[in-house]
């Protein structure tokens, strides 16, 4: 099945989106205002393009045949954001989501993530004696 495609649930509140290995964000920038609420749309598509972008770039995510998953859980003040990598590339070191030096660049990746969302987590599905997939969470308001 090309990418990208909706990953459907039985809860109406919540949404989802498989994309694939391949750089830009134009599927999710498509989809995003058919499931978020007007105000909340572009805090909610930043937040959702950073996770994406370091999906891609950090993890196996971003190799040939990668997929990125995103699901958004829409309540009446708040707006979840999940995004779930394939999981740590076989000759690097285990990647783990962390704030480096905003200098660098003018809020890149996770600092965006962190100036707009109420809330981030990071969690690991582990395979065996390996790493697995990792999922980070971020809360973004629903005004």
């Amino acid at each position: 099945m090309p990418y990208p495609h909706r990953v459907g649930f039985s809860e109406p509140h919540r949404h989802g989106i498989l994309l694939g290995h391949e750089r830009g964000c134009t599927a999710l920038a498509a989809w995003v205002p058919t499931v978020v609420p007007r105000r909340a749309r572009k805090p909610v598509f930043l937040v959702a393009e950073a996770l994406v972008s370091n999906a891609r770039k950090h993890t196996r995510s971003g190799d040939p045949g990668g997929t990125v998953r995103v699901v958004v859980d829409v309540n009446p003040f708040l707006v979840g954001v999940a995004v779930t990598d394939n999981g740590p590339r076989g000759d690097t070191v285990i990647p783990y989501p962390r704030l480096g030096d905003p200098r660098q660049a003018p809020l890149p990746g996770l600092h965006l993530v962190d100036h707009l969302a109420v809330y981030w987590e990071w969690s690991w599905a582990w395979k065996g004696a390996g790493a697995g997939p990792l999922t980070v969470r971020a809360v973004v308001e629903n005004p």
